[in-house]
């Protein structure tokens, strides 16, 4: 049996594996692959890997199996599943919206292990959150995988839509909200190419702020870079002027509100 097992090698599909090699968590003989789209499998196929004839094969075959498939083909593509135990056997699934119940129903007595990556995983830098129907050596070897492309927290399935907006759909507030920078200092004359590695570069650091200084308040940090009647403060006043917490509060819930009509 392999130890892990992928259907979908797409773009997060390919970057969970990508990170599984790096990492050596698994090597190239221990992993099987499905995907119906000849180009990607040929692709992979030279690289050394192994396929699955089907789905059937890789559902039998395979230890820890990666759905990373558009969750509007779970109940075409699925169903095949039902005719396999998974005892002992876990599934780790990337699907937006897919409850572990909806998942646990095609993969009987499985280990479920739901998981929201978010886009930067693809260059090793994801934000992911997980959630699991039980706690066993399934279920870490499956973090353990997650953790080869980025910070992975465990939260109840319940925290799900809630948390999107840190994670799943952070990079588009994040990109919006540098760009607005960037695009400000483009029009005052800034190169483009300066505005944005300056942007990007003290965002990074900032963060990598909070991190290092994981004991200190966030308001101290805010703080800590204003002073009184300066630079910092005059734009500062001018985001509280506008709502600009109420902003990132309402848009968090918008997220949050709409994820949970789509689980529906």
């Amino acid at each position: 049996m392999y130890k892990f097992g992928i259907l979908g090698v797409g773009k997060m599909g390919g970057a969970i594996l990508d990170g599984v090699v790096s990492a050596n968590i698994y090597n190239k003989n221990e992993i099987i692959l499905y995907t119906p789209n000849e180009l990607i499998k040929n692709d992979y196929l030279k690289k050394g890997f192994v396929f699955a004839e089907n789905e059937a094969q890789l559902f039998k075959e395979s230890k820890i199996i990666l759905i990373a498939i558009k969750p509007q083909i779970f109940d075409e593509v699925l169903p095949i599943a039902k005719a396999f135990d998974f005892e002992n056997r876990c599934i780790l699934s990337i699907a937006a919206g897919k409850s572990i119940l909806n998942i646990s129903s095609f993969f009987k007595n499985a280990t479920i292990v739901r998981a929201m990556p978010n886009l930067p995983a693809s260059i090793k830098e994801g934000a992911i959150t997980v959630c699991a129907n039980k706690e066993n050596e399934l279920s870490s070897d499956a973090i353990n995988i997650l953790s080869s492309i980025g910070v992975v927290r465990k939260i109840k399935e319940t925290e799900m839509d809630d948390t999107l907006a840190l994670n799943g759909s952070m990079p588009a507030y994040a990109y919006l909200f540098a760009k607005a920078f960037i695009d400000y200092a483009v029009e005052k004359g800034i190169d483009f190419d300066v505005a944005r590695d300056l942007t990007c570069a003290a965002i990074k650091g900032s963060m990598d702020m909070i991190l290092e200084n994981k004991d200190t308040p966030i308001d101290t940090l805010i703080n800590n870079v204003c002073s009184k009647g300066g630079t910092t403060i005059a734009g500062l006043n001018k985001l509280y002027e506008n709502g600009f917490e109420k902003a990132i509060y309402e848009c968090s819930l918008a997220c949050s509100k709409r994820s949970k009509e789509l689980g529906k």
